[in-house]
C-alpha cells in the first residue's frame, strides 16, 4: 500500500496493469496531488476530531485493522449535512479499467452516505459535477471494511486522463467514514511506452516571437488533463537554441493522443500555436513510432526512434521482476539512462554508463512498475521494470 509520487504508483497485479494505487500509509506524504474540498463548513461534535473543522478528511490508524485510512466525520454540532470531498490526481485510464476500494464505518449502527464521481474536465468538485456520480453508498457496517468495485469501461470511461472523486454526503445520523486501498487496474494493458516529443522553434525566434533565454515551451494535452506546466520541453543540445523536446513515459499503443505545445504555458492566441479556435494536434500511437517531431505552429510528424530495436535487444535487465536489486548492462553509446515512474517522476539517474554492469538497490523503492530511458545519439530506447 503506497502513494502517488507520494501519491501513485503504478505495478501489477494477477497480469493486471495497476494505474493507480493509495492505500494512505505514506504519513510523511499525505495527500500530496489532492484536491480536499470542504462545503459543509460543520464543527465536528467530537473534539477529539477537531482536525476536521478545518480539514475535509484526515488520516489516520483504524483500530484494529492494522492499516490506515482517509476519514470524514457527518457528526456535527450544531448537526448541519455533511458535503465534504477528496479528489485523486489525474489517472490515466485504460480500454478496460476497474476501480476497487474499501470502506468502513467506525461507529456501529450509525450510518454514512457518499458517492464516487469522475471528472474527465480538471481536479475540482465542480468539475466532477458535471457528470452523474458512479455510484452511491450507504455504510454501517463497523465490523470490517467493505470492498467495493466500478467497472469504468462500462460507465463509459475508457482510454482518457480522469480525477476520481470521492464525496460524503450524509444527511444525519451519521458519524465517521473511512475510505482505504483505492486502486484502478487494467488487465488489457499489457507493455507501455515513452513517447518523445520535440518542437522546433527557429521560425519564432526569428519572428521575434519565442526567445529561448525567458521563454519556455511546454506541451498540454488529455494525457495530462491539458496541463502543460507537467511537461515543459528542454533544449536539444546542439540546436542553437531553437528545439525542445520531452520524454513522457506511461503510454499505451492506441492511445488517441490530442494536444498542443504552448510558449509560456499560456491558452493566449497571440503566442498559442493554431490559435483562436485552431485544431489540436492528433496522434494514435503505433508500436515502436514514439516519436513526434514538429515546426511551432505547422503540422508534425510522426517516426519510430532510430535503432529502437536494436538499442533495446542490447540491453540486458536482471532479474525483471525484480526484488531488493536489479542489474542492468546498457550497450555501447549509451549516454545517459533514466528511471521514472510511470507518470515521469524522476527516480534514479546515471549519466556516460559506458558499456558495464550498473547494480541498483530498490530496497527503499515502492514495488510497482518502472521505466527505465536509454539516451544515445542515435535516439532514446525504454524498457519497462518491474519490482515486486
Amino acid at each position: 500500500m503506497f502513494l502517488l509520487l507520494c501519491a501513485f504508483t503504478p505495478g501489477m497485479v494477477n497480469g493486471q496493469a495497476v494505474l493507480y494505487k493509495q492505500n494512505f500509509e505514506d504519513t510523511a506524504s499525505l495527500f500530496k496531488g489532492y484536491v480536499l474540498s470542504k462545503f459543509d463548513q460543520g464543527i465536528p461534535a467530537n473534539t477529539i476530531w477537531s482536525a476536521l473543522k478545518d480539514s475535509a478528511w484526515v488520516v489516520r490508524s483504524i483500530p484494529g485493522e492494522s492499516t490506515h485510512a482517509a476519514v470524514a466525520t457527518s457528526d456535527y454540532n450544531p448537526a448541519v449535512a455533511a458535503d465534504v470531498w477528496f479528489i485523486t490526481p489525474v489517472v490515466r485510464l485504460g480500454k478496460a479499467s476497474k476501480l476497487s476500494f474499501r470502506s468502513i464505518s467506525l461507529t456501529a449502527g450509525k450510518t454514512d452516505t457518499y458517492q464516487v464521481y469522475i471528472s474527465t474536465a480538471g481536479q475540482s468538485a465542480g468539475e466532477c459535477l458535471f457528470n452523474l456520480p458512479l455510484s452511491d453508498y450507504s455504510s454501517s457496517q463497523a465490523t470490517a471494511f467493505e470492498t467495493h468495485e466500478i467497472n469504468l469501461a462500462s460507465a463509459g470511461y475508457s482510454n482518457q486522463p480522469v480525477y476520481i472523486g470521492f464525496r460524503l454526503n450524509t444527511i444525519q445520523g451519521g458519524d465517521k467514514l473511512a475510505i482505504d486501498d483505492i486502486q484502478v487496474n487494467d488487465d488489457s494493458l499489457q507493455s507501455l511506452a515513452s513517447l518523445r516529443f520535440t518542437v522546433d522553434m527557429s521560425k519564432y525566434i526569428t519572428l521575434g516571437k519565442f526567445h529561448a533565454r525567458t521563454d519556455t515551451v511546454d506541451i498540454a494535452g488529455n494525457f495530462n488533463a491539458w496541463d502543460g506546466t507537467q511537461n515543459i520541453l528542454s533544449l536539444v543540445p546542439g540546436s542553437d537554441s531553437s528545439k525542445y523536446t520531452v520524454t513522457i513515459p506511461g503510454f499505451h499503443d492506441g492511445d488517441q493522443l490530442e494536444f498542443k505545445f504552448r510558449i509560456n504555458s499560456t491558452w493566449n492566441d497571440t503566442s498559442l500555436e493554431f490559435p483562436y479556435g485552431g485544431p489540436n494536434r492528433l496522434w494514435t500511437v503505433q508500436h515502436d513510432r514514439y516519436i513526434y517531431s514538429a515546426f511551432y505552429n505547422e503540422e508534425g510528424t510522426v517516426t519510430a526512434i532510430p535503432g529502437f530495436n536494436n538499442a533495446l535487444s542490447a540491453v540486458n535487465i536482471y532479474p525483471n521482476p525484480a526484488g531488493n536489486e536489479f542489474s542492468l548492462l546498457s550497450p555501447k553509446g549509451i549516454t545517459r539512462i533514466l528511471m521514472t515512474t510511470i507518470s515521469g517522476s524522476r527516480v534514479r539517474e546515471w549519466n556516460n554508463p559506458g558499456n558495464s554492469v550498473l547494480t541498483v538497490g530498490t530496497a527503499d523503492l515502492p514495488r510497482g512498475i518502472y521505466i527505465l530511458l536509454f539516451y544515445s545519439g542515435q535516439g532514446i530506447a525504454s524498457r519497462k521494470l518491474v519490482l515486486q
